[in-house]
């Protein structure tokens, strides 16, 4: 009988080993310049470190970097949804605000008949009496609008809320926001 024959099958290559792909991503960081970059930074190292150290100890660059940090953490409890419905919410308003102006000041009087000049006037007129003032009966009129009241209301809210919370008195931000008791600037 036959001895059996010992064999080790070798797996066939799929792709590249780990040593081809580190050759291959070290030949691509050296074309696209990011090895020369990163060698620079390391071998200007006491240069670059001074220059942030130079640059971060002023009390404005600190006062910056504090309050982008209290903005995150605003932005931080806020849900996206939410920050989204406040954004356009901003933006309509301002869209209202900016397009007001332009709403009231618009006359367009070069019509060619007498009927379109007549019903241009009268838009003209009802336009103009939207921009001006109410007077005293139209106060009283708008005290009594309660669609206006319902529009105004979360307005009042939010004054509320922001009148109250400045007049808070804050030691530190992030104690205030955390409830932690922190040290430093």
């Amino acid at each position: 009988m036959a001895e059996r024959i010992s064999h080790d099958v070798t797996p066939p290559k799929i792709g590249p080993d780990a040593h081809e792909a580190l050759e291959a991503l070290l030949q691509t960081l050296h074309e696209h310049g990011v090895l020369r970059f990163a060698n620079d930074i390391v071998a200007a190292n006491s240069d670059v470190t001074r220059l942030l150290v130079n640059g971060l100890s002023n009390e404005g660059s600190l006062n910056t970097i504090q309050n982008l940090s209290i903005i995150l953490m605003a932005l931080s409890t806020l849900p996206p949804d939410r920050f989204y419905q406040v954004m356009m919410a901003v933006r309509d308003g301002v869209d209202q605000i900016g397009s007001y102006r332009s709403r009231g000041s618009s006359s367009d009087n070069s019509s060619s008949t007498k009927s379109e000049a007549d019903s241009a006037e009268a838009m003209n007129k009802e336009e103009a009496s939207k921009g001006e003032a109410p007077g005293v009966s139209g106060v009283y009129k708008m005290l009594h609008d309660d669609e206006l009241w319902h529009a105004i209301q979360p307005l009042l809210a939010g004054i509320r809320a922001f009148s109250e919370r400045l007049d808070t008195p804050v030691d530190k931000p992030v104690t205030d926001f955390t409830g932690k008791p922190t040290e430093g600037p």
